[in-house]
C-alpha cells in the first residue's frame, strides 16, 4: 500500500473528527448532554452544587471518533480500489472485505448502545444498575459470538508460546476475550480524560504495522483511519477535556479493537493489548480502587496517569511486533 494512501487514511479521519467537534460540542452542551467532571471532588458536593459551579462537561465525544473513522475509511477505501488495481473478485479480497464490514457493523452497533447509555445517564440522570451492566455484558458476549461465527474459522488458537487445537471452543474463547477487552476499557476513561484515545491510538498504529507487514491492506486502512480519528479528538478529549469520550466512544473502541486483533489471526496480540487495560483493574482484587484510582489518590496529575498507562501500552505494543520482525 503506497505511503500517500496511508497518510490520506489517517489524516482525513483526523481532520474530519477534529473539525466536526467545532460544531458538535457546543450543540452537546446546549442539549445538556453533560456529566460531572471526573476531577471534581464529587464525594463532598451535591449534584446541585456541581451544576451551580459549572463543573459539568459535555460527553459523547465518541460521536467524533465514529464519524471520523467511517468517513475516513470510506474515502481511503475508495481511493485504494481505484488506484491499486486490486482484483476485487479474488477470494482473499472478498474475505477481508466481508470481515471488515462485519467489524464496522458491530462497532457501530455498540457505539449506538453507548450513545443510548450516555443519553440515559446525562439527560435522564440515571446511573447504571448492576442488572443493566450484567445485561450489557451478556449482549457484548453474544454479539461477539454471533459476529465471530461469520468470520473465517480459526480452530487453532495461536497464543505465540502455545498453539491450542480449540475446535468448537474457538469461537466462545475468542468471544470471551473480546468481552474482557471491552469490559476492562469501560472504567478507564472516567479516571483520566483522554486516556482511552491515547492508548488506543498507539495500539491501532502498531496494529497497522502488523497488518501492512502481513499485506492485509484493507485492515491497515481501517486501523489507520481509526487511529487518525483518535488523534483528531486529542484537542477535544485530552485533559483538561472540552468534551468527554463517554460510553459512545469506549463502547465503540472496546468492540472494534479486539475484533481487529482477531482479524489479524493472532491471539497473542490481543492478549498483549488486553493486558494494558487489565493492569488497571488488578488492584480491584485487593481493594476498591483501580490502578488509576490509586494513582489519583496518591496525588498524580491526570497527565501523569495518562503517561504511566500509555508507557505500559507502548511496551506491550513493542512486544507485539518484535516476533513478527525478528
Amino acid at each position: 500500500m503506497p505511503v500517500w494512501l496511508q497518510i490520506t487514511a489517517a489524516l482525513s479521519a483526523a481532520i474530519i473528527s477534529g473539525v466536526m467537534g467545532i460544531a458538535l460540542i457546543p450543540y452537546l452542551r446546549k442539549c445538556r448532554f453533560c456529566e460531572p467532571d471526573p476531577e471534581a471532588e464529587l464525594s463532598e458536593k451535591k449534584e446541585s452544587d456541581v451544576i451551580a459551579g459549572n463543573k459539568l462537561k459535555p460527553t459523547m465525544c465518541g460521536i467524533l471518533l465514529i464519524f471520523g473513522c467511517i468517513a475516513g475509511f470510506v474515502l481511503s477505501y475508495t481511493l485504494y480500489l481505484h488506484t491499486s488495481g486490486t482484483d476485487r473478485t479474488s477470494l482473499e479480497f472478498q474475505t477481508e472485505s466481508r470481515s471488515l464490514r462485519l467489524i464496522l457493523l458491530q462497532g457501530l452497533l455498540f457505539g449506538i448502545i453507548g450513545w443510548v447509555s450516555d443519553y440515559v445517564r446525562t439527560v435522564r440522570r440515571k446511573t447504571d444498575t448492576g442488572e443493566t451492566d450484567f445485561i450489557i455484558i451478556l449482549a457484548a458476549f453474544f454479539t461477539s459470538y454471533s459476529f465471530l461465527k461469520f468470520l473465517p474459522e480459526e480452530p487453532v488458537l495461536d497464543f505465540g508460546f502455545w498453539k491450542w487445537e480449540a475446535g468448537f471452543l474457538s469461537v466462545p474463547v475468542r468471544a470471551v476475550l473480546v468481552t474482557a477487552f471491552w469490559l476492562s476499557m469501560q472504567r478507564t476513561e472516567r479516571l483520566a480524560d483522554g486516556i482511552c484515545i491515547t492508548v488506543s491510538s498507539i495500539q491501532l498504529l502498531f496494529l497497522t504495522v502488523l497488518c501492512i507487514s502481513a499485506k492485509q491492506n484493507l485492515n491497515a486502512i481501517y486501523t489507520l483511519t481509526a487511529a487518525g480519528a483518535c488523534i483528531g479528538c486529542f484537542y477535544w478529549n485530552l485533559h483538561p477535556a472540552k468534551c468527554r469520550l463517554g460510553q459512545t466512544g469506549t463502547y465503540w473502541l472496546g468492540m472494534t479493537m479486539p475484533m481487529l486483533c482477531l482479524n489479524y489471526h493472532k491471539i497473542n496480540i490481543l492478549l498483549l493489548y488486553i493486558a494494558v487495560w487489565i493492569v488497571n483493574l488488578l488492584p480491584l482484587l485487593f481493594g476498591r480502587r483501580t490502578l488509576l484510582g490509586l494513582l489519583r489518590k496518591d496525588g498524580n496529575t491526570p497527565l501523569q496517569r495518562i503517561l504511566i498507562l500509555t508507557g505500559f501500552a507502548l511496551f506491550c505494543c513493542i512486544l507485539s511486533v518484535m516476533p513478527e520482525h525478528t
